[in-house]
């Protein structure tokens, strides 16, 4: 999946699925590729009786995945 001019995503490296109550928790952490450089995407959803849908998306480039940083991305 292309995500800009020569940024795609990878494969997806680990997920985790969990309930509280009636709303369903999904994590998912993936790769992204750009050139010779990558990055790390870590993305939260839930489902509840409104849907499916995005909470929290965070994006952290080499260094800051190894300084247990990240970009927490602005969702509208």
């Amino acid at each position: 999946m292309e995500l800009g001019p020569g940024i795609e995503a990878g494969n997806v490296y680990a997920s985790s699925k969990g309930t509280v109550g009636d709303v369903d928790q999904l994590v998912l952490q993936f790769q992204i590729n750009g050139g010779n450089a990558w990055a790390q995407g870590i993305t939260y959803g839930v489902e509840d009786e409104n849907g499916l849908r995005l909470v929290a998306l965070e994006v952290a480039n080499m260094d800051a995945v190894l300084n247990n940083q990240s970009f927490q991305v602005p969702l509208t």
